[in-house]
């Protein structure tokens, strides 16, 4: 009888214990299940317990999760009961990305316990955001970019410094909501942009954590411009220079191409700063082309071409000169030539011997040659070999009648003049003149001019 009681005690026992455990139901709501590694920001979990017992409870886990409060509860009647839990990565916890646990319900007076499994996402906050930037144009005074929360959990107090090539660090510091992506405006360095190719770049970015820094790369996008600018100046008369500059403007590689062309004789007087990698010649004309394939962002191709006419300028000149000179001496019939010479005298007069050399390039007529005499001096009136036909006391001026001369003959006349009155200093004779017939026409020829210099002389 005993042993029937003892049966029957057993299978109620057994029988509640199961009824307990089918009934039991473990809900549990949360708004996120990631744990970011560098940050202690927990998962806020709210348990509810449906349909438990009356009783004494605690949830605990064996997993590396600290699940907290860890203290025992009591639960007074039947229904459902809510509770919140707070979910915190322990340091051993050594699992990134998704990690499984099991989470315990023990009913403390019967002794029953209820599993249950959570999934969290234990994340380094370099997995949680994205960075990356908007296209950047080579003309852009700021740069955009971007910060993109991935997952579904809110950070406060982020900062994060940005640094690339395109512009200096910046920094900030900011609270992001879940798969919030959050847009920061950099100034952009202007020097860089204009010297850097089209492509894609690294942003580097650092986080400052409780945890110690984090680094995270994203790409910035740099977009394509193409352009050469070409200019050219020129300087210079006798020496002229002209460069010709062609510079990419654009931030992607180019092909430069300058071409001078020069005429048959100026390209014999031209010096270039680089050899052209191409001559072709079209006629009187010759092209010179230089070229450079690759020519990367702010580079410039610089080709001066230097062409100095001087040579040429005084060859023209002498030139000129040379056949001016020659017409004028094949043009020239009569060639009149003045000299004067110092006569001493006993008396101590200033005299002066006057010669003049007359010479026929070309058979003329009529000649006649005169000669001035200054107001200053006297004329003695003893002359060398050819007396004067006439002179003028009014104009004071001596006449020689000569008449017709053939080609090649000369004749040479002198006479002396003489002042008394002391002279010191320059003195100048003016011209003599010939004057003659060729062809029916009259024609005047002066002679050189002729000076003097006479010095004091103290007794």
């Amino acid at each position: 009888m005993k042993y029937l009681s003892f049966i029957t005690m057993l299978f109620l026992f057994v029988f509640s214990f199961a009824s307990f455990g089918q009934s039991l139901e473990l809900q549990a709501e949360y708004d996120t299940n990631v744990l970011v590694q560098e940050y202690e920001t927990p998962i806020m979990l709210t348990l509810n317990i449906v349909d438990a017992e009356p009783g004494l409870y605690n949830l605990y886990t064996l997993a590396d999760i600290s699940l907290k409060p860890q203290e025992m509860f009591t639960i007074f009647e039947n229904g459902t009961y809510e509770k919140e839990f707070t979910i915190l990565p322990m340091n051993s916890l050594d699992v990134e990305g998704l990690y499984s646990f099991t989470y315990i319900l023990h009913q403390r007076s019967t002794g029953e316990k209820f599993n249950e499994q959570f999934t969290v996402n234990h994340a380094s906050i370099a997995d949680i955001f994205e960075v990356y930037s908007e296209e950047v144009g080579l003309e852009s005074e700021s740069i955009t970019i971007y910060l993109e929360n991935l997952e579904d959990v809110t950070l406060e107090g982020v900062t994060v410094e940005f640094s690339s090539l395109l512009f200096e660090t910046f920094g900030e510091t900011f609270d992001i909501g879940p798969h919030e992506k959050r847009a920061v405006s950099i100034p952009a360095d202007r020097e860089a942009l204009k010297k850097t190719k089209a492509g894609v770049y690294i942003i580097d970015s650092v986080f400052s954590t409780p945890s110690g820094e984090v680094s995270l790369k994203g790409n910035l996008y740099l977009g394509e411009k193409k352009g050469l600018t070409n200019f050219e100046d020129s300087s210079g008369f006798l020496i002229k220079t002209t460069t010709i500059t062609k510079t990419n403007v654009g931030n992607v590689v180019e092909e430069a191409r300058i071409v001078i062309k020069k005429n048959f004789f100026s390209r014999l007087f031209t010096t270039f700063n680089m050899e052209p990698v191409q001559t072709d010649r079209n006629g009187f004309i010759i092209e010179y082309v230089w070229l450079k394939e690759k020519l990367n962002p702010t580079e410039s191709l610089i080709v001066q071409a230097k062409t100095n006419y001087i040579l040429p300028f005084f060859i023209i000149i002498f030139g000129v000169l040379f056949f001016v000179g020659l017409k004028r001496f094949n043009e020239t019939k009569i060639e009149v030539m003045k000299s004067v010479v110092p006569v001493k005298t006993k008396s101590g007069v200033f005299a002066l011997r006057i010669t003049l050399e007359l010479n026929s390039k070309k058979a003329v007529e009529n000649v006649t040659l005169i000669d001035k005499v200054p107001a200053i001096v006297k004329i003695y009136n003893k002359f060398g070999t050819v007396k004067p036909d006439k002179i003028d006391p009014s104009s004071r001026r001596l006449h020689w009648h000569i008449g017709d001369l053939e080609a090649g003959e000369a004749r040479s006349f002198s006479y002396v003049v003489y002042s008394k009155v002391g002279i010191v200093g320059k003195f100048s004779l003016p011209s003599a003149t010939a004057v003659f017939e060729k062809d029916g026409q009259i024609h005047e020829v002066e002679s050189n001019k002729v000076f003097f210099m006479n010095e004091q002389v103290s007794g």
